[in-house]
């Protein structure tokens, strides 16, 4: 990896750049010299997100990966570097497998923003992932706790690489904070600062390690442990059985007191634990308010936009007129009265929904364009794919043109896209389905003269 110290590089953290959820960003903060801070972005990357391109035997993808901390216009740190990820064949590919990564940055205290981006070396599609947050003054003299990494693995490693911590460790961060049924332990690092230590005097220091639910109630916890101080600071690493916590919304707790001073410090982050078994309703709710938790106003506008082509008019007007928890709360129980069949566990309208438009952003995504804005993307979220598609190529004579037949709907129907640019970005033209765009004069746009105004959904 490649660090650089740049400023002035905005533009090329924002510009052209598909705001995306299609990977997860997190982040932890440690004390580190000269009154600076070290801050650990860590990242999960789906592997089904980036293009494989066959090569010799095998299959190949390739990322481009860009984290900056900025602070107002300017990059303070930038972080740069390249991941390959090769494959015997594409059908071993599970949605469920990802990828971890770590980038390390340095800033003094104050407020910044995240800016994570990356770009597919081989489709050349960019996603961004944005997070604010304030870098605070550990200073010298009060006992303060850092943030907590939280890793379901944690293993002695005889080679240090990106993920080794103290001790000889490796900690693999999740990004998502999501622990499922197949971790039993949960383990988190820490660091204590600002101890009272006295190099002639024996002193010790308590920590508890807790794990509360969003109300503040202890729902598993360890006994206080008196530890002896090694020196000023201290390196905190503890796991805790999870296997028996119910699927919701937690808090993981850490809380220190300095014996010689009585001083205390306690620090705390929030995670999730899933379970296949678990029903719907509130673990559901209680995954999707984790994942909005902290996003603006403009975040919430991206995530309701696909929601639109399925919502009422009366939705859709509450959502613009309100405020961020109150956009937050409608995403939160958008699906509510959605479940065809609230008996079964999961919600499958939500589920199949969510299945498409995976499809449509990794069909129908362009430079310009995120795939549910195109029109292939809204049709296929609407009605689902097509029966049969007949695609018709560019010619002297004409403009190319796909028609898409679903032959299940209102007994028959055809959706027609041409694009109008050349540029391979189709638009919807005509079709027989009801509340649909009818042109019955539809052939004069695949005429090469033709042309019009680029429709956005």
């Amino acid at each position: 990896m490649k660090k650089l110290i740049i400023t002035g590089l905005l533009s090329l953290l924002t510009a052209n750049v598909l705001n995306s959820a299609e990977y997860d960003l997190d982040y932890a903060v440690f004390r580190g010299s000269e009154n600076l801070n070290i801050v650990e972005v860590y990242l999960l990357l789906p592997r089904k997100m980036l293009k494989f391109v066959p090569v010799q035997n095998y299959f190949e993808s390739g990322a481009n990966l860009r984290v900056a901390l900025v602070q107002s216009d300017t990059v303070v740190d930038i972080f740069e570097w390249q991941i390959v990820d090769r494959i015997a064949d594409t059908l071993q590919i599970r949605s469920q497998q990802k990828i971890p990564d770590i980038a390390t940055l340095q800033a003094k205290a104050g407020a910044y923003q995240i800016i994570a981006v990356i770009t597919d070396l081989h489709s050349g599609r960019q996603y961004k992932e944005t997070c604010d947050l304030t870098l605070p003054d550990y200073g010298q003299t009060s006992l303060k706790l850092s943030d907590i990494q939280l890793s379901s693995q944690v293993a002695k490693t005889a080679k240090e690489n990106k993920f080794s911590k103290y001790f000889g460790y490796d900690i693999v961060p999740n990004a998502n904070l999501i622990f499922g049924d197949q971790v039993g332990a949960l383990y988190a690092f820490a660091e204590v600062y600002n101890l009272k230590y006295d190099p002639l005097a024996v002193s010790d220091y308590k920590i508890k390690y807790a794990i509360t639910d969003l109300n503040g109630k202890e729902v598993k916890a360890l006994d206080w442990l008196t530890k002896r101080k090694p020196g000023n600071s201290a390196v905190e690493i503890k796991s805790i059985d999870i296997k028996d916590l119910n699927a919701g919304v937690y808090n993981f707790s850490i809380q220190v007191i300095d014996l010689s001073t009585q001083q205390q410090s306690i620090t705390s982050k929030r995670f999730y634990i899933a379970r296949e078994s678990a029903p719907s309703g509130g673990a559901m709710n209680a995954l999707a308010d984790l994942k909005l938790e902290g996003k603006s106003a403009t975040e919430l506008d991206e995530i309701f936009g696909p929601l639109k082509y399925v919502a009422t008019d009366v939705e859709i007007k509450r959502f613009k007129k309100s405020d961020v928890p109150g956009k937050k709360e409608i995403i939160l129980h958008f699906w509510d009265k959605r479940d065809k069949n609230p008996r079964t566990p999961v919600n499958e309208d939500q589920i199949e929904f969510e299945r498409r438009l995976d499809y449509v952003n990794q069909q129908f995504s362009t430079q310009r364009i995120r795939g549910w804005k195109s029109d292939f993307g809204r049709i296929y979220l609407v009605y689902g794919p097509p029966s049969e598609i007949e695609r018709f190529p560019s010619a002297l004579e004409r403009k190319p043109y796909q028609i898409w037949h679903y032959h299940a709907l209102e007994g028959g129907v055809q959706f027609i896209f041409v694009d109008k640019s050349g540029f391979g970005q189709y638009e919807l033209v005509h079709s027989t389905a009801r509340n649909e765009l009818q042109d019955v004069d539809w052939e004069r746009w695949i005429e090469p003269n033709s042309s019009s105004p680029n429709i956005q959904w």
